[in-house]
């Protein structure tokens, strides 16, 4: 028996090493040369002056300071930040799922070329704008449906749109002219660069959950050939994201049939 005890006590000391290559420590907490590298490939940290090192190392340990008292007063096992946790942790998967599955998808050169073919005329021409811009579709419908029965478009603009929130005396309700690949993404910019002078937009998704309504006030050729080069890249980007978008939706429909989703928004009413 004291023979075997001899034989595992060397183990339990082996299994309680301190880990290598330590860079930070705070009480039990621990930053390794091996996990510094998975936040800064050592091609890059090695190219930073020793004083960027020591910041960085300064930065880790004051989250680990807070981290850890955060630990000791019990937050960690708050209800509210346990449901926070485990929305991020979701959130995380869900995300890294879509990465991997996205994979090595891309936009090849000629799928921009033949975009840009496509839509070259639009890059000829710089548009003048009157926006309307709401914080909800039902908002931006509803004022749609007021247009269309024969309401004040720039009256309506200048009371409605959140533009009017930076500077009342000057809401921006018309705009400068503006060229192909300065307005938003691609897709808003398809709409407006195909409107007629006078004519009014539907409802368009914007920027940070808001909703757009445009009339063209008028439209003019500003440059008297296409430049592919100085559009390309944004091509891409815009191609990207739309191949992303098209592959999500198609993604999650086909796993929804996998599952049994059920919704019920009863409870929420009463």
């Amino acid at each position: 028996m004291n023979k075997i005890i001899l034989l595992i006590l060397p183990l339990l000391i082996l299994s309680c090493k301190e880990p290598q290559d330590v860079i930070v420590k705070v009480d039990g907490s621990t930053l390794t040369k091996e996990q510094f590298e998975k936040y800064i490939p050592a091609t890059e940290y090695k190219k930073l002056t020793a004083g960027k090192l020591e910041e960085f190392c300064q930065n880790w340990a004051d989250q680990e300071v807070l981290y850890l008292e955060a630990k000791k007063q019990g937050i960690d096992q708050e209800d509210s930040i346990k449901l926070v946790l485990d929305e991020y942790k979701k959130n995380l998967l869900a995300m890294d799922l879509v990465r991997r599955e996205f994979g090595a998808t891309t936009v090849s050169e000629l799928e921009v070329r033949d975009y840009f073919d496509k839509h070259a005329t639009e890059f000829l021409y710089a548009v003048k704008l009157a926006q309307i811009v709401l914080p909800n579709r039902e908002s931006a419908q509803q004022t749609l449906d007021e247009i269309k029965a024969g309401a004040n478009f720039l009256k309506l603009a200048r009371e409605r749109s959140l533009t009017r929130m930076e500077n009342p005396d000057d809401p921006k309700v018309i705009t400068d002219f503006l060229y192909r690949g300065t307005v938003s993404d691609y897709g808003t910019e398809e709409i407006i660069f195909n409107l007629k002078v006078g004519e009014v937009s539907e409802v368009i998704p914007y920027i940070q959950g808001t909703y757009l309504i445009v009339k063209l006030v008028d439209k003019r050729k500003v440059y008297a050939k296409a430049d592919y080069d100085k559009y390309s890249s944004s091509i891409f980007n815009y191609l990207m994201q739309k191949k992303y978008q098209d592959f999500l939706g198609s993604y999650i429909d086909s796993l929804q049939s996998q599952y049994n989703i059920e919704i019920d928004v009863t409870p929420l009413t009463k």
